[in-house]
């Protein structure tokens, strides 16, 4: 597939603007004169021009792995093998639209060279037809989907877009292994780059390992600047700031080295230029047991109110098991809260299952710390799954860190779950390979519904399955009870706001929580004031 291709019309537009300066005001775009600012007259009302819709690109992160002791605190660190039994797949699926035409897609490594093809290249003038039936007059849906390819490294897929519009695709990173320092389950959602991201709940402490990894799918430069919260504030790194990403390169940095010691650490990254992917490569090691690995994907941005799907909470005598050991006092189920503010927060933290709201501590009433991240202890709860709803009076971001095991002296496995945004259009989320997965969703207020419509690795898209989601009760519903063999869901919310997230879970220890991924997003338009 040809990469950031121009496409002809975009060309032709570009070759018949002579010398007419482009305004565009939605977007703070402009086209100057060489002699500096033109004025004219008003000439009416600012039309709207339609853009099409680009190629969609997810990214998807470098399988997880050990540091090499010789790498130290630095930028770009080495790796070494994980485990003898380490497994990794990224499993992708592209639909069609209404006419049935599925768009060109690729798995590639970050230099654009072919890990895998899903389907060809449709030609460019059929891909520009905006087809809502098929030749028949008839419409209807299918998919191509992989069976997973083992690529390590950084990859994109990328999709071509029909009709003006960006297609609907997705893909998941996976990774698992029952032995070494990074024993149990990481699973990745692979996300669309943007240009501001935070990812919050990664630690520092002596044993743990938060290796931040940024890419550049585009073929433009991006800058980045970090900006990290600690338990006691902002903290100034020296080297946090103007970290260049070149196109198609990638960089890691190994966190410890700007914020050591830290239990709870939220990152907010900033580019300008060319959007980038972060995502944070998080393990433990308690001694010589290993204490879990996941992934931390960015989260839904600081806000008053927060909603965080997919909180496991094991029963009250495996977690004191667990937590009494020396060393494991942060295995606690742990609420942590970024303010980026200048004022500390009074925060109110409901707790909601499959039932209802549960009691928390001093009803739910904590305090969030200005310019810092605050961890809230999520104790005394009966074991199951839950969500959180967050609410302050200024902007937070909120996940949950939570650890899975069986009882002492044996490993654990950990996973992180962020604030989720408001289900919307059409999502496609793509199911983990090797684990059980299931939907936990939750309407923050009022009562909404999902319709879910399962993929299954033959390309057919199923019937939509219909989960009523109640106000005041979190719901779940599992992959395996939309069919067989399903390795992607559909995903449409109606009525009131409604948020969700995927947990994974495999045998009695692993478990990762993935975001659910944005709606496809169709062509925009912007207005465009006409100069001479």
């Amino acid at each position: 597939m040809t990469r950031n291709r121009i496409p002809r019309r975009g060309r032709a537009a570009a070759a018949s603007l002579g010398a007419v300066l482009l305004v565009a005001t939605g977007g703070g775009i402009a086209a100057g004169s060489l002699n500096g600012p033109l004025s004219a007259p008003d000439v009416g009302a600012v039309p709207r021009v339609s853009v099409p819709a680009g190629d969609y690109v997810g990214q998807c992160p470098a399988t997880a792995r050990l540091l090499d002791g010789a790498a130290g605190e630095g930028t770009d660190p080495a790796f070494a093998p994980a485990s003898d039994s380490e497994k990794t797949t990224i499993r992708s699926t592209v639909l069609s639209d209404a006419a049935e035409r599925v768009p060109g897609a690729e798995v590639e490594k970050l230099d654009g060279s072919t890990v895998e093809t899903l389907s060809k290249e449709l030609p460019e003038d059929e891909a520009e037809e905006d087809k809502s039936t098929g030749d028949d007059g008839f419409t209807g849906r299918k998919a191509k989907t992989s069976s997973g390819v083992s690529e390590p490294s950084t990859v994109n897929l990328r999709v071509q877009p029909l009709g003006g519009q960006q297609s609907t695709a997705g893909a998941v990173r996976s990774y698992l292994a029952d032995d070494g320092d990074l024993a149990g389950m990481a699973a990745a959602t692979c996300q669309v780059p943007a240009n501001e991201q935070w990812l919050t709940g990664a630690s520092t402490t002596v044993g743990s390992t938060a290796l931040l990894t940024l890419a550049n799918p585009s073929a433009s430069p991006s800058t980045v600047d970090l900006d990290l919260y600690g338990s006691k504030g902002h903290i100034e790194a020296g080297n946090a700031r103007g970290i260049v990403i070149a196109p198609g390169e990638s960089t890691s940095i190994v966190l410890g080295g700007m914020a050591s010691g830290e239990k709870s650490l939220s990152v907010k990254a900033t580019s300008t230029g060319a959007p980038v992917s972060a995502v944070i490569q998080q393990s433990t090691l308690r001694g010589l047991t290993p204490g879990g690995v996941d992934f931390i994907e960015p989260a839904a941005a600081p806000d008053e109110h927060q909603v965080v799907p997919g909180i496991l909470i094991q029963d009250a005598k495996t977690q004191k098991d667990i937590t009494a050991q020396k060393g494991y006092d942060d295995a606690v189920p742990t609420l942590d809260l970024t303010v980026p503010g200048t004022g500390e927060q009074h925060v109110k933290v409901r707790l909601v299952g499959r039932d209802g709201p549960v009691d928390l501590p001093s009803d739910g009433q904590y305090t969030a710390e200005a310019g810092a991240t605050t961890s809230v202890p999520l104790t005394g709860v009966e074991a199951g799954n839950y969500t959180a709803i967050v609410d302050s009076e200024e902007p937070v971001a909120a996940s949950v860190r939570m650890t899975r095991g069986t009882k002492a002296k044996k490993r654990t496995d950990a996973a992180w779950a962020g604030a989720a945004h408001r289900l919307g259009g059409e999502h496609l989320a793509v199911v983990p390979k090797g684990a059980d997965s299931r939907f936990i969703f939750l309407a923050r207020d009022g009562a909404g519904s999902i319709d879910l419509r399962p993929v299954t690795s033959d390309g057919k898209v199923g019937k939509a399955v219909t989960v009523e989601v109640d106000q005041g009760k979190s719901v779940e519903r599992t992959v395996d009870s939309l069919g067989k063999d399903v390795v992607a869901v559909t995903l449409s919310a109606s009525g009131d706001p409604v948020y969700g997230s995927l947990m994974a879970t495999r045998g009695k220890t692993d478990v990762s929580v993935l975001p659910l991924p944005p709606a496809t997003r169709g062509a925009t338009d912007i207005g465009v004031d006409l100069r001479y």
